[in-house]
């Protein structure tokens, strides 16, 4: 028995990693981290969409500075936000909480990325559902941070990088020095980067000018393979920046890897081909360039396909239904969906055809349905084929 108890003491002492303290969507845990020889804290946040689907796996967003639960709650609000209601591709946040951001994000030091890619992380891909692309978003200082990783030998640890409003603040200029020398090297970097400045105040006319110093050289040395985007944000201070620059950063990021509605309503403006063909190839490229891309669920195509058809815009939205039933053949709220569009553009064969199909999928999808919904739409639908007689 005493025996007994001295292994369980020991198995306590030695354990790596605990869950010091959770709830369904906010999880903390703690690293008995040999890199820092002491405990680190690591913050996880889990959208209510990663609960509904329990099948997809998702992107990662690393946000430093998760020790200010300001800005911590701040972040992961924006991702949440976003990707519950589909304005970003599905991601998760983990907040890096820092005991001493001076010496951890200064450019010389490497411990952070060392606690990250030995420790944090195996423990994120081996607890949660991921899909194994990781962005990094930093502000200030940790925008420091962020630049001087995707500049260096370490530039594969992320896919994607946001700065908010960067202090590269060191007086060797390294950053820039190893941006220049991987630019003017046509480095491959399949990364997306993104750096934001203000236009109020001492701090942002500094840090502006390191935004615009990595966008002369990326002119200087134009490269494919590194997805450049620099942003001023008028009339915002060193802390103002940051709400504006987490949503804009996370969304134009997103947009990178992923056709989005607003990527969709600008394919269906031009004349090179219909939607999906250029969907497709926006795809192609995308994977091509960068390794990673994000296809659009079959509900995400139906949602959109629904703003197409209430702007009668009928075609692309008859485009955007059978792209979602590509994903997953006979759903049946979108045959209800085609069906509307065939009624409302008055052309009876089809839409008798599609009502019918609908009718009989509702009868077959019936427990997967709402009440109200299949009561309410099969009478709809009923009353729409005996128009039709």
């Amino acid at each position: 028995m005493k025996l007994l108890k001295t292994i369980c003491i020991l198995c306590i002492a030695f354990s790596t990693i605990q869950v010091e303290a959770q709830d369904s969507s906010n999880i903390e845990h703690v690293i008995n981290s040999e890199v820092f020889n002491k405990e680190r804290k690591v913050r996880v946040f889990l959208p209510q969409r990663y609960k509904n689907d329990t099948i997809s796996n998702f992107a990662v967003v690393y946000i430093l500075d998760a020790q200010s639960d300001l800005f911590w709650n701040m972040a992961k609000g924006n991702i949440g936000y976003t990707v519950d209601n589909y304005a970003s591709m599905p991601m998760i946040a983990v907040g890096i909480v820092s005991d001493n951001r001076g010496s951890e994000f200064n450019p010389e030091n490497t411990e952070l990325q060392e606690h990250l890619k030995k420790e944090v992380f195996p423990l994120i891909e081996k607890n949660y559902r991921t899909d194994g692309f990781r962005t990094i978003v930093g502000h200030s200082w940790g925008g420091a941070f962020v630049s001087n990783t995707l500049f260096s030998e370490n530039k594969d640890m992320f896919d994607a990088y946001i700065g908010i409003s960067p202090s590269f603040g060191d007086t060797d200029n390294i950053i820039e020095k190893n941006a220049a020398k991987m630019l003017k090297n046509n480095t491959v970097f399949r990364k997306y980067l993104y750096l934001s400045h203000g236009d109020v105040g001492r701090r942002e006319l500094e840090f502006g000018g390191y935004v615009n110093s990595i966008d002369k050289l990326i002119k200087q040395y134009p490269n494919e393979s590194l997805a450049w985007e620099p942003r001023l944000i008028e009339r915002v201070d060193h802390w103002q920046i940051v709400g504006p620059s987490l949503c804009d950063g996370l969304v134009s990021m997103s947009r990178n890897y992923f056709a989005d509605q607003k990527i969709m309503e600008d394919l269906s403006k031009s004349s090179s081909g219909d939607l999906k063909a250029q969907v497709e190839a926006f795809n192609k490229k995308r994977k091509m360039l960068f390794g990673y891309v994000h296809e659009p669920s079959a509900s995400y195509l139906n949602f959109v396909a629904n703003d197409f058809r209430d702007v009668e815009d009928y075609k692309t939205a008859l485009v955007g239904y059978h792209m979602a039933l590509d994903k997953k053949p006979n759903d049946v709220k979108v045959f209800v969906n085609i069906c509307d569009v065939y009624d409302k553009i008055g052309d009876k064969t089809k839409a008798k055809s599609s009502f019918q199909k609908a009718l009989k999928l509702m009868d077959e999808q019936k427990d997967e349905l709402s009440e109200s919904y299949y009561r309410d739409v099969s009478e709809w639908i009923k009353k729409k084929l005996e128009s039709y007689n």
